[in-house]
């Protein structure tokens, strides 16, 4: 598992395609459920990609060749 997450860190592509599809689809289906619980599982899944991205955009930034 941990050789997974290393993987998805070291490329940007699979963080792209999950955020489109997120904000394309699940996104706003989640956040403007009428259940709570999928309000909040649309919002923990939001947080989710927010960390990802800081770990992905801080990976591509400080990149060194």
């Amino acid at each position: 598992m941990k050789t997974f997450v290393n993987w998805l860190t070291h490329r940007w592509w699979p963080f792209a395609i999950c955020l489109l599809v997120y904000i394309a689809v699940i996104g706003p289906e989640l956040i403007s459920a009428a259940s709570t619980s999928a309000v909040l599982v649309g919002l923990g899944v939001l947080a989710a990609l927010a960390a990802w991205g800081y770990v992905v955009l801080r990976r591509v930034l400080s990149h060194k060749e």
